[in-house]
This record gives C-alpha cells, sequence and structure tokens, in this order.
C-alpha cells in the first residue's frame, strides 16, 4: 500500500470529516428513533468563551495556538425528542426544518437511521457491488451522518455493517446535505 504524499482533503473538510467520525464513534451502537443534532463549535473559540470548560479539559488558555482553529467540537443539542417527550420520527428534513443552531455553531451535523424504504443506491456503471464486494445493506436501516460547514463544505458517513465500517465521502447524501446547509445560511 502506497501512502499519497499529500492529503487529498483541504484542512477545513478534514477537519469536518474529523468531527463527522467523532459524530459517529458517539453514537455507535444506539438505536436512533430519531435524528440527532449536533452543532459544530470551532474548539479554539469554544475554549476561549468557556474558560471553565477549558481548564475542565487541562487547557488553561494561557498557550496561545495549541488548538487547531479548525478543530470541531460537536455537541449534542438534544436526544432526539420534542419537548413534550414524543418522538420526533425518523425524517431527517423534517428534523432540519426546524433546528435553531446556537450562536457558537461553525456548522452542523445530522445523524439518523434511514428506513430502507426511504433510500436506494443509484445506478452507475452498471455494476451492482463495488469490486471490493462491500455492497451496502439492502432491505435494512441505513445509518448516516452528515455534517455541514456555513461555508458550503459538507462531509457525509454511511454505515455499511458492522463488518464493512463507513463510506466516506462530501456527496453521498445530497438532499440531506442540501437541507443542512441551508439551516446554516439562514441562520446567519
Amino acid at each position: 500500500m502506497t501512502t499519497p504524499d499529500t492529503d487529498p482533503l483541504d484542512a477545513p473538510t478534514a477537519a469536518l470529516a474529523a468531527a463527522v467520525l467523532e459524530v459517529a464513534r458517539h453514537l455507535e451502537g444506539e438505536a436512533l428513533d430519531a435524528p440527532r443534532l449536533f452543532a459544530l463549535a470551532r474548539s479554539a473559540e469554544l475554549m476561549a468563551t468557556s474558560p471553565s470548560l477549558a481548564a475542565l479539559l487541562g487547557a488553561d488558555g494561557s498557550r496561545d495556538g495549541d488548538l487547531d482553529d479548525l478543530h470541531l467540537t460537536p455537541i449534542d443539542l438534544d436526544d432526539g425528542s420534542d419537548a413534550d417527550g414524543s418522538v420526533d420520527g425518523g425524517d431527517p428534513l423534517d428534523a432540519l426544518q426546524r433546528v435553531q443552531w446556537p450562536d457558537l455553531a461553525a456548522g452542523g451535523a445530522i445523524a439518523c437511521d434511514l428506513a430502507p424504504t426511504s433510500w436506494s443506491v443509484r445506478a452507475g456503471d452498471g455494476s451492482s457491488e463495488p469490486a471490493d464486494g462491500t455492497a451496502l445493506p439492502q432491505g435494512r436501516a441505513l445509518r448516516v451522518v452528515v455534517a455541514a460547514l456555513a461555508d458550503g463544505t459538507t462531509w457525509s458517513a454511511v454505515h455499511r455493517g458492522t463488518e464493512h465500517g463507513y463510506v466516506l465521502g462530501a456527496a453521498l447524501l445530497p438532499d440531506i446535505s442540501a437541507a443542512l446547509l441551508e439551516t446554516l445560511q439562514t441562520a446567519d
């Protein structure tokens, strides 16, 4: 295996991809009856505005430049239930219509399980399975995490099953990505 000389992702996209994987790991093994929303805050700004949080995490704030300016901290906004305790359902587009991002959000993420009837694989080169033999699991829910920054950068993770991990990319779920971007741009 060879390693490329340069990372194929630019720095903001790489930071967003890391946040997507952090959200995915956080929710691993958890049932998602409703979409979960996460504000993505710039870690350096979060530490600067929250000295008590910085102290809790062992960052005293006296060493400027210790934190990567692009690093994102996902903040879970809710548990997926409405104020009256009723579950909001599994439609991520519906959940995004009601989201209100906090002021500290540089971006947002949504995680959900898409019902088998709500997704399909687009026809590509005519083959029904990728060359590596890791086709998407037909007939069962698909775990997805989609994130975006207000500048238009997007990244997604789609879970392919326990043994295969995630498919990662910028344009895997264009409808959810577009809806998420719209919520971030109307929040400005």
